[in-house]
C-alpha cells in the first residue's frame, strides 16, 4: 500500500496515537473500577474522526465495499470502547463531551449503514456533498483545494496537482464499481458537476499554465485530456444507467427523530421542527410585507458593476462591521482574528462551473479571502451571488465577521479536542443566521431598508428549507415540488435544485440554519431571565463562542443549568431505526 500527497490517508497523527494509547490505560483501569477518563473519551473521538478518512491504495483512496467494511469493522470496535464507558459520576463538562463522541459515532453509523454514500451517490467521488461523516469530493473538491491557495506554484506543488489530475481516471473508475445502487435523485446531482467536463478540463489545464514551473507546464495537456475523457465517460455512464435507477426513498419519522435526538443532539422531534418553520415562515413573510410596505417608492439600490468594485466594498464594508460591533459592545473581536476580504477568481478556478462558490483560502495571521467570480460569470445572476453584489454585508455577517469566519477561528483555538474538532451544524449555521437578524435590530441597516428586505427574503428562505427538508424526509413532498416551493422566495432553479436535491439524500441539511438561531436566541432569553441586570449582550456571545462547537443544548446546560433535555439524552439508549431508506 502505498500514498500520493494528493489525496488523504487514514493515519493517525501523533496527538491521536498518544490519545489511543492513554485509551488503553483508562480503558484496563476501567475494568477495574467502573470508570473511565476523559483521555480515553477523548481517543475514542479522535479515532472516530480519523475513520473519516479513507485508505490509500495504488495512490488513490479505497472507497471499495471491502475497504467501506474494514471501516464498520473499526467502528463496532470504537463503539464497543465507548459503551464500556460509565458517565454517571461524570461532571457536567465530561458528560457534554460524552454525548458529543457519541453522536460522532452514530453519525458514521448513520453514513456507513443508511446513507452509504459510496455505493449510492455519485456526487460522493466528485463533490464535497453531505455525507454525514465520510470524506467526499475525492475528485473535484479534492482538485480544487490544491489550487485554492494562489501562486507561485512551486515544483512540488505542480507535481501534486498533476498527480492529482492523473489519478482521476482510476477514482472514477473505482466508483463505477462501487455505484451498485445508485439513485435518480444523487445521480441527477451529480449530472450537473460534470457539464462541459472535457472544455472545462481543458480549460483548467490553458489556465494554469502560465502559473505552472516551465518543466512541467508541458505536461499539463496530457493530464487535462485523460481527467477530461474520465469525467466524461463518468457522465455518460450514468446517463446510461439514470432511466434504470430506483428513486431514493424518504427516510421516515422514525429515522429522521432518531438523527435529531442522536446526532444532532436537539430537544424537538420533526414535528416541532416542521410547526416552528411553518411559524417563521409566516413571520418572515409578514416582516417582508411590512418592510415592502414602508419602502414603497424608494430606489432600488444598484449593485456593483464590476468584481473589483464587489471586492473593494466588501473590505470596507468589513471593517465598518468590526467597527460598528465594538462600537455596540455586542461582540469582542480577539485581535488575532485577522481580516475578511475578497479578490477576483483565476480563470483556472473559473474552468468547472462547480468551483463557481469556491470559498477562498486562510492568509497569515488568520485572515481569509474569499474567490468571486468576474461580473460576466453565469454565476452572478445565482440568488446569492446577485444580493451580495448589492450589498456585501449581507454575506459578511453571516460569512465573515461575526459568523463563518470569526467562530471557525475562535473555536479552532479550544483546547479540548473534542470541542474544537467536532463541527455542529447547528451552531455554526444558526450563529450566522442568527446575526443576520441581529444586525437588524442593532441598528446596522437603519438607513438601507432595501437591505432589510433582502434580510428578511434570506430568513423567509431559511423557513422554507425547513419546511421542505422535513416534509421530504417523511414523504410528503418530492424533489419537483421542494424546487418550486424553494423558488416561491425567489430562488434560481441553479440553487433551489441543488438544495432540495441535497436535502432529501442528507435529511435535516435544510434545518440547521433557522433551527440553530431559534435556539440562541430562546438561550439568549433564559440567560437575560437569569442574570438580570448583570446580563450583557456582548458577554452573552462571548460565552457563546468561546464554547467552540459543543451543540447548543448541551451549550445551554453548561450556560444556564437547564438540564431536563440533556438528562434524557443521556439516558437515551434507542438504536438506530433498522428500516434504510
Amino acid at each position: 500500500m502505498n500514498m500520493t500527497p494528493t489525496t488523504p490517508r487514514r493515519a493517525l497523527t501523533k496527538l491521536t496515537a498518544a490519545l489511543l494509547l492513554a485509551g488503553v490505560f483508562a480503558h484496563a483501569a476501567a475494568a477495574k473500577s467502573g470508570q473511565a477518563s476523559r483521555e480515553d473519551l477523548s481517543g475514542i473521538f479522535l479515532a472516530a474522526q480519523d475513520l473519516r478518512q479513507p485508505v490509500i491504495v495504488d495512490g488513490i483512496p479505497d472507497f471499495s465495499p471491502a475497504a467501506v467494511e474494514g471501516q464498520k469493522a473499526e467502528l463496532r470496535t470504537l463503539r464497543a470502547r465507548f459503551d464500556g464507558l460509565d458517565p454517571s459520576g461524570w461532571s457536567r463538562a465530561e458528560k457534554v463531551d460524552y454525548l458529543i463522541v457519541r453522536s460522532e459515532l452514530d453519525m458514521l453509523d448513520y453514513g456507513f449503514h443508511v446513507y452509504r454514500a459510496t455505493s449510492r451517490n455519485p456526487a460522493f467521488y466528485l463533490s464535497s456533498v453531505s455525507s454525514f461523516g465520510m470524506l467526499s469530493g475525492a475528485v473535484l473538491s479534492g482538485l480544487g483545494r490544491l489550487v485554492q491557495q494562489p501562486p507561485p506554484f512551486t515544483q512540488v506543488r505542480a507535481e501534486r496537482i498533476l498527480a492529482h489530475m492523473r489519478s482521476i481516471p482510476a477514482i472514477l473508475e473505482q466508483a463505477k464499481r462501487n455505484l451498485t445502487e445508485p439513485t435518480r435523485e444523487m445521480a441527477r446531482w451529480a449530472l450537473r458537476d460534470l457539464a462541459d467536463a472535457g472544455v472545462s478540463s481543458q480549460a483548467f489545464a490553458d489556465g494554469l499554465r502560465p502559473h505552472f514551473p516551465p518543466a512541467l507546464a508541458g505536461e499539463l495537456d496530457a493530464a487535462a485530456a485523460a481527467m477530461g475523457a474520465a469525467l466524461e465517460s463518468y457522465r455518460q455512464w450514468i446517463e446510461d444507467r439514470l432511466p434504470d435507477m430506483a428513486g431514493a426513498r424518504p427516510i421516515g419519522r422514525a429515522m429522521y427523530d432518531w438523527i435529531l435526538r442522536r446526532i444532532w443532539l436537539l430537544p424537538f422531534d420533526a414535528d416541532d421542527i416542521l410547526r416552528l418553520g411553518e411559524q417563521e415562515f409566516a413571520r418572515y413573510l409578514s416582516f417582508t410585507s411590512f418592510e415592502e410596505s414602508r419602502n414603497r417608492g424608494l430606489p432600488k439600490p444598484a449593485g456593483t458593476k464590476t468584481t473589483a468594485e464587489y471586492a473593494a466594498r466588501t473590505q470596507a464594508e468589513a471593517k465598518a462591521i468590526r467597527a460598528f460591533l465594538a462600537e455596540k459592545r455586542a461582540l469582542d473581536i480577539p485581535a488575532y482574528v485577522g481580516p475578511y476580504r475578497r479578490t477576483q477568481m483565476p480563470a483556472y478556478i473559473q474552468a468547472f462551473s462547480l468551483w463557481a462558490a469556491l470559498s477562498g483560502y486562510r492568509t497569515p495571521g488568520n485572515g481569509v479571502v474569499k474567490y468571486s467570480v468576474p461580473e460576466d460569470h453565469p454565476y452572478t445572476a445565482t440568488y446569492w451571488e446577485s444580493i451580495m453584489r448589492v450589498d456585501p454585508s449581507t454575506n459578511i455577517f453571516h460569512d465573515g465577521i461575526p459568523g463563518h469566519h470569526f467562530q471557525g477561528i475562535v473555536s479552532g483555538r479550544h483546547p479540548s479536542p473534542i470541542r474544537s474538532g467536532r463541527r455542529d451544524r447547528f451552531k455554526s449555521e444558526g450563529w450566522s443566521t442568527y446575526w443576520e437578524e441581529t444586525a437588524m435590530q442593532l441598528g446596522y441597516y437603519d438607513e438601507r431598508p432595501r437591505s432589510r428586505e433582502l434580510i428578511y427574503n434570506f430568513l423567509r428562505l431559511r423557513a422554507m428549507r425547513v419546511i421542505v427538508d422535513v416534509k421530504m424526509a417523511l414523504g410528503e413532498m418530492d424533489v419537483d415540488e421542494a424546487v418550486a416551493a424553494l423558488m416561491t422566495i425567489p430562488l434560481d432553479e441553479r440553487i433551489a435544485s441543488e438544495e432540495a436535491l441535497d436535502f432529501l439524500a442528507a435529511p435535516t441539511g435544510g434545518i440547521v440554519y433557522l433551527i440553530g438561531k431559534l435556539q440562541i436566541e430562546r438561550l439568549l432569553a433564559e440567560r437575560r431571565q437569569q442574570l438580570g441586570d448583570r446580563f450583557g449582550l456582548g458577554p452573552f456571545h462571548d460565552e457563546l463562542v468561546a464554547a467552540a462547537w459543543v451543540p447548543l443544548e448541551l451549550t445551554r446546560w453548561e450556560m444556564t443549568g437547564q438540564g431536563v433535555n440533556v438528562k434524557r439524552m443521556l439516558a437515551d439508549r434507542s438504536p438506530m431505526p433498522t428500516s434504510p431508506p
